[in-house]
């Protein structure tokens, strides 16, 4: 039987790679979760170290450097782009979509609906994020949507300190105490940013072990592998999964 050119389309497309990006490490977490869950797929990571972090820049400079990361990714034949990064999935996932509609595009949103729905009748929590994010439409949204029950911080400097000590260090321990030292009593925290789930351990740490954590990136790859089935670019079950890691030149004053 002669493959249709359509399927033979679709074929080709299951073998292409899946793109990943972050500002930095942070989304390394995600493209963990996300090979465990597609072991057959072919992973591109790009650290954009050159304007990390995201969080403290402006829109404008935040949906640049995102168009320019999914550009590189598209130009390198990936079939997918995972935005590992809730700066850029709040400010730039949109006009994303709409720049490349024939790439699935997935993002990394605050969990927010999970820990609202497991909250008690009179427990908080804190959700991490970075200013961006705090400042972007859809985050306050749904801050306001909550009753006070999500409380949240915006971070200048966090991703930064993770990004450049080691996760063990006192720099790190230290910052994330002082962040969390006005919320003795929180029920959950949620992790607003891909590099705050490095932190995960310290944060159980503070609680003494008795606080809920919430991080989006399960939600993220196992919605990036549902999009993939949809679309029948699942990779085949013999192709041998992989790793590429690319980072941005990291310019001087940045």
């Amino acid at each position: 039987m002669t493959m249709r050119r359509s399927e033979a389309y679709i074929l080709i497309m299951c073998y292409r790679p899946i793109g990943v990006f972050d500002s930095g490490v942070g989304g390394l977490n995600v493209l963990k979760i996300a090979s465990e869950l597609m072991p057959n797929e072919r992973f591109i990571y790009l650290a954009d170290k050159a304007r990390m972090p995201y969080g403290v820049r402006s829109v404008r400079e935040i949906t640049t450097a995102a168009t320019e990361c999914a550009g590189i990714l598209v130009g390198m034949n990936c079939k997918a782009i995972t935005v590992a990064c809730n700066t850029a999935t709040e400010v730039a996932i949109d006009t994303l979509r709409s720049l490349f509609p024939s790439v699935i595009i997935v993002g990394l949103e605050p969990a927010v609906k999970p820990c609202l729905r497991e909250l008690g009748s009179n427990g908080y929590a804190v959700a991490l994020v970075t200013e961006a994010t705090a400042a972007s439409v859809k985050f306050e949204s749904a801050v306001k949507k909550s009753d006070g029950k999500i409380k949240a911080v915006p971070l200048h400097a966090l991703a930064s300190v993770i990004e450049n000590n080691d996760i063990n260090s006192t720099a790190v321990r230290d910052c994330v105490s002082a962040v969390l030292k006005p919320y003795p009593d929180a029920e959950a925290v949620i992790l607003g940013c891909s590099h705050y789930t490095s932190v995960t351990r310290i944060i159980r740490e503070i609680y003494g072990g008795n606080i809920k954590i919430y991080d989006g990136a399960y939600g993220e790859a196992a919605r990036l592998k549902y999009c993939l089935s949809v679309a029948g670019l699942s990779a085949p079950t013999e192709q041998t999964g992989s790793v590429r890691f690319y980072s941005t030149k990291k310019r001087q004053g940045v």
